[in-house]
C-alpha cells in the first residue's frame, strides 16, 4: 500500500513541476488548455445537476383538476392595488368567471377549482384550462402558476400591444394573487378566491 502511495506521490509531484514549468514559459497556452480539460467535466456536472433538478420539481399537469360550486370570500382584496402578499400555495384556489362575452354574468359559469394543478392557462382557445369567450380575451391570454415559495402568482401571456392583465384596477406582467382578487383579461372578469 506505501508503494502506491508514494509512485501517486511522485506522479503527483511530477506533474505539478511539468504544470509549473508551462505556466512559467506559456502561461495563455497553459490556461487555454486547463480551460479545454475543465469543460467537459463541468459540462457533465450541469448536465447531471439540470437532471436531478427535473426529477425533483416535476410539474402536475392541470388536467388533474376538478371544478367545484360556490365560491366564498371572506377577504376581499383593497380595490385599486394588486395583492402585496400571495396566497399560500397548500391552499385550495378557486377562480369565478363573473363576466364573460357581454361584460355581464351572460351565463352561468362553474367556477373552477385548482385541484392538484401547478399551472392552469386561461383564454379562448379549447385546450385552456379556463376557456373564455369574449374577443377581446387573446388565445392564451394569461397563466395562474402555484409554488411553495411564492402561492399563487398571474402572468400575462398577451403581447405588449394586447389588452393586458388587470388585477385590482391595475395593469401587471407578474403578481401574487390573494384571496378575492378582481382580475379582468379584455372584457371578462374573473374572481380568485380561496376555499376552506
Amino acid at each position: 500500500m506505501s508503494d502506491l502511495s508514494s509512485f501517486f506521490a511522485e506522479a503527483f509531484a511530477t506533474v505539478a513541476k511539468m504544470l509549473g514549468a508551462g505556466f512559467e514559459t506559456a502561461p495563455a497556452l497553459m490556461l487555454g488548455l486547463t480551460v479545454i480539460a475543465a469543460l467537459p467535466v463541468l459540462v457533465a456536472g450541469g448536465a447531471l445537476l439540470r437532471r436531478v433538478a427535473a426529477t425533483t420539481d416535476r410539474t402536475v399537469r392541470a388536467d388533474k383538476t376538478t371544478r367545484v360550486k360556490g365560491l366564498h370570500s371572506d377577504e376581499p382584496a383593497s380595490p385599486g392595488s394588486p395583492a402585496k402578499r400571495s396566497a399560500p400555495a397548500y391552499s385550495q384556489a378557486v377562480i369565478e368567471i363573473e363576466a364573460d362575452v357581454d361584460g355581464d354574468r351572460d351565463r352561468p359559469h362553474e367556477p373552477f377549482k385548482f385541484g392538484a394543478a401547478v399551472i392552469v392557462r386561461i383564454g379562448r382557445e379549447e385546450d385552456n384550462e379556463i376557456k373564455l369567450k369574449h374577443p377581446t380575451v387573446h388565445r392564451y391570454h394569461a397563466l395562474i402558476r402555484r409554488s411553495f415559495e411564492a402561492g399563487y402568482e398571474i402572468s400575462d401571456l398577451s403581447d405588449a400591444r394586447g389588452n393586458g392583465v388587470i388585477v385590482n384596477g391595475e395593469k401587471v406582467l407578474n403578481a401574487p394573487l390573494a384571496n378575492g382578487d378582481e382580475i379582468k383579461l379584455g372584457a371578462a372578469r374573473l374572481r380568485f378566491g380561496l376555499t376552506q
